[in-house]
């Protein structure tokens, strides 16, 4: 019996390019999801293919762009799941930015509100139209002439 090889530290490093390539690249095989997390035996032998790719000394760059080319934009894409979940959360922060701008414009009138009310309790006379005054002083002539 012989014993396994002991893999050598390029066969390790190697294995941790292709297992980070899997998990972050869309499956061309399952819409949604990483080469990782797709269940197809045909990601399976997509993983042993970048895993070659990188034993025979491919960078990341290259090993994407293989892929890209073999199985077209439209099903790989150029976006990594790293950048299409930073524009989620950028998305995000805008929508919440929104929400809290909203917010304070509907919550606005209410403050300006209490603001006219006080306002009028200082001036009473300045919601009183002119007819209404020229009544309350005829009112008040003929008080006066009792």
């Amino acid at each position: 019996m012989s014993s396994p090889a002991k893999p050598t530290p390029a066969d390790l490093q190697a294995e941790s390019l292709a297992r980070d390539i899997a998990a972050e690249m869309p499956s061309p095989y399952c819409p949604g999801r990483s080469i990782a997390s797709c269940p197809s035996e045909a990601a399976r032998e997509l993983e042993d293919d970048i895993l070659g790719l990188a034993k025979q000394g491919q960078d990341r760059e290259q090993i994407e762009t293989a892929l890209v080319s073999r199985f077209g934009e439209d099903k790989m894409g150029t976006a990594h799941q790293s950048e299409i979940l930073v524009a989620i959360i950028l998305g995000a922060v805008l929508a919440l930015a929104m929400i809290v701008l909203s917010a304070r414009k509907w919550l606005r009138p209410n403050q300006s509100g209490s603001e006219d009310s006080a306002k009028s309790s200082s001036k009473p006379l300045a919601r009183v139209s002119a007819d209404e005054l020229d009544r309350l002083e005829d009112e008040l002539d003929d008080i006066d002439g009792i």
